[in-house]
């Protein structure tokens, strides 16, 4: 009997091992074939699946046939690559580039939970543990997929992993804690998976950043890269985190691409014929609605250096890398639209209806201006196999190509800010070499400011009453952010930070405080009413610095110094009324060539009203001027 267990064991071992040869020469014989132009594939594809049933256990036949879908692309590509990588995945969990190609089929929930099950065959496979908590997330699960990654060895993915989940959960404490771990181990990560999770909402300067970052010095950029898009400089948490993963999601169930492998996604010539028959589209629109524009690739405007598996590089739509059509694109950037009309491409002129499953417009509201976007179902096209089912960009005039450009080059916050963010700013010369001292003074509870120079690199002061910072001369980004009762108010713009000369004559911004004493700077600027309101019944303490006098021979500096109250008057009350100025003018004398020039005014010596306040000083040893910025201020 054990005679005969031997010669069958023998038999089956010798049949297995035929059955594998035979395998191994249809594969060697379908990748010949898969080498030779377009007919070729077809053959290969019948030999990997010949392949496939001699030697089930092998995923090579399986990856092969995987390769034959993205080489065919369109909805039968698709399919094809697809259920190969499915029966991968029930085989071994990180085959090859397997799982970042799956990344770049159609998915919907149904092929998620079979990918899953497949990935539930390996319980102790931390990578396909690890896989299946992404698919958990894309299922909407978000608990499940951290619970599955506490199991998990920590590293950069898997801190991602699990701050996109618990931003999906809502709970936003424990995805700002895991997201800062991810940004801890950024300078290590070797995956990319940094840049993956935010490379469509960047900037054209940002993507060009990025490809030039060396590994040592990716925490930084991506530091750089959250800073400038925090929604509450107050808060401690960015919440323009939480808001882009939670607008992933939204974009992932509402926007996402259904033939991601169709030819417009692929192929820069047949986007080119999609373009022509766009524009006989618009042309046959304009007889009615005005001038068109005559199209422009924004499918292709963030894909940067990325590509598809088995597609040209520079070939593949930014849809098709990110998984969500031309809408989804515009979604994660700039949040819910203010308008959003079906049937038309631009909300601002619905007078030519279309379609209202094909045509979508949107419009926003945003500082550069308002922009109104159109998209157009690709099935609208003359050719439905080359656009399928997707929404593309497509804008049908002027002002929307330029909108699609500007919008697709920013991204903005949904996160409210009623409050009108008043403030002052002034600058003076720092007692350290080479550096601008900024104040900033905000009306409100608690306020914070933030300056990022050229390289986006921030410098920050938060907290209540005055903000001090010291930066070198130069243009800034600002943000100034302050909270009052809990409301939030925002201002985001250019500045620029005055440089102070050691020799040529110059003053600090003027500070006005009602005080009844000479006060030294930071009294004065402490003391400055943040609205600039001052009472009529009480003295005023002004503190300005000149730089720069020229001393005469006895070694003192002469000047004079003169304060102007300009009234602010409407045109009318200025022809009635008259608009002198209230001066007050003195000649000084002082020891150093910087002085600090101080004055007290008596209640009464200003009128009630507004003004606009400056300070011009003369060098009398030289006959030259220097004039204060102007201070806009109320006395009542």
């Amino acid at each position: 009997m054990l005679a005969l267990l031997l010669v069958v064991s023998a038999a089956s071992g010798a049949l297995q091992d035929t059955s594998a040869a035979r395998a191994e020469s249809l594969l060697a014989v379908g990748r010949v074939q898969f080498a030779h132009p377009v007919i070729g594939r077809y053959a290969a594809l019948e030999a990997f699946r010949a392949a496939a049933r001699l030697d089930p256990t092998n995923p090579e036949p399986l990856y092969w046939q995987m390769k034959v879908g993205f080489y065919l692309g369109s909805d039968e590509g698709d399919v094809l690559a697809r259920e190969a990588i499915l029966k991968i995945l029930a085989l071994t969990p990180d085959y090859q580039d397997v799982w970042d190609r799956f990344a770049t089929v159609y998915r919907n929930p149904k092929i998620w939970r079979r990918a899953d099950r497949a990935l539930a065959q390996h319980p102790n496979d931390p990578v396909a543990i690890e896989r299946r908590a992404e698919l958990a997330i894309a299922l909407e699960e978000p608990l499940r997929a951290d619970s599955l990654l506490a199991a998990v060895k920590a590293g950069v993915t898997v801190y991602l992993a699990r701050a996109e989940a618990n931003f999906q959960a809502g709970r936003d404490s424990s995805g700002y804690a895991w997201y800062d771990s991810a940004l801890a181990y950024a300078d290590v990560d070797s995956t990319g998976a940094m840049w993956d999770a935010v490379w469509m909402i960047a900037t054209p300067g940002e993507i060009r950043a990025q490809d030039s970052t060396p590994p040592g010095e990716r925490r930084q950029f991506f530091e750089r890269f959250w800073s400038k898009r925090d929604a509450n400089l107050v808060t401690a948490g960015n919440e323009r985190i939480a808001e882009h993963f939670r607008r992933i999601a939204y974009a992932r169930r509402y926007f996402r691409m259904l033939h991601p492998l169709n030819l417009y996604n692929t192929s820069p010539l047949y986007r080119a014929l999609i373009t022509q028959a766009q524009r006989d589209y618009l042309q046959q629109q304009a007889q009615q609605s005005g001038e068109p524009y005559p199209g422009f690739e924004a499918d292709r405007m963030l894909a940067g250096s990325r590509q598809l598996p088995d597609v040209a590089p520079g070939a593949a739509t930014s849809s098709a890398l990110a998984g969500i059509d031309a809408r989804g694109l515009v979604y994660v950037r700039l949040g819910p639209p203010a308008q959003r009309v079906r049937g038309f491409l631009d909300p601002l002129h619905q007078d030519v209806p279309g379609n209202a499953l094909d045509l979508e417009g949107w419009l926003y509201h945003t500082p550069e201006g308002t922009l109104t976007i159109g998209f157009r179902r690709g099935s609208g096209s003359t050719d439905a196999a080359m656009a399928a089912g997707d929404f593309i960009f497509l804008p049908s005039n002027r002002r929307q190509a330029w909108s699609t450009k500007v919008a697709l080059g920013i991204d903005q916050t949904a996160v409210l800010a009623p409050l009108e963010a008043r403030a002052w700013s002034a600058f003076f010369k720092s007692p350290d070499l080479g550096l601008t001292d900024a104040y900033y003074k905000a009306k409100g509870d608690s306020a914070a400011v933030v300056l990022w120079d050229a390289n986006d690199q921030p410098v920050r002061a938060s907290g209540v009453g005055l903000l001090q910072l010291a930066v070198p001369p130069g243009r800034y980004a600002l943000g100034l952010d302050v909270v009052s009762a809990g409301v939030l108010g925002r201002a985001r713009r250019e500045t620029s930070i005055p440089r102070f000369s050691q020799v040529d004559l110059g003053l600090s911004s003027l500070a006005l405080a009602p005080a009844a004493s000479l006060l030294d700077r930071d009294a004065a600027l402490r003391d400055m009413p943040a609205d600039l309101v001052y009472p009529v019944d009480t003295p005023l303490a002004a503190y300005v610095e000149v730089y720069g006098l020229t001393a005469d021979q006895s070694g003192r500096s002469q000047y004079r110094v003169r304060y102007e109250f300009e009234p602010v008057r409407a045109l009318p009350a200025r022809l009635l009324r008259g608009g002198r100025p209230v001066v007050f003018e003195f000649d000084r004398s002082a020891a150093l060539t910087l002085v600090r020039e101080r004055l007290i005014l008596e209640p009464g010596k200003v009128p009630a009203g507004r003004y606009r306040v400056t300070v011009v000083v003369t060098d009398l040893q030289r006959n030259v001027k220097s004039k204060s910025a102007a201070l806009e201020v109320t006395i009542r």
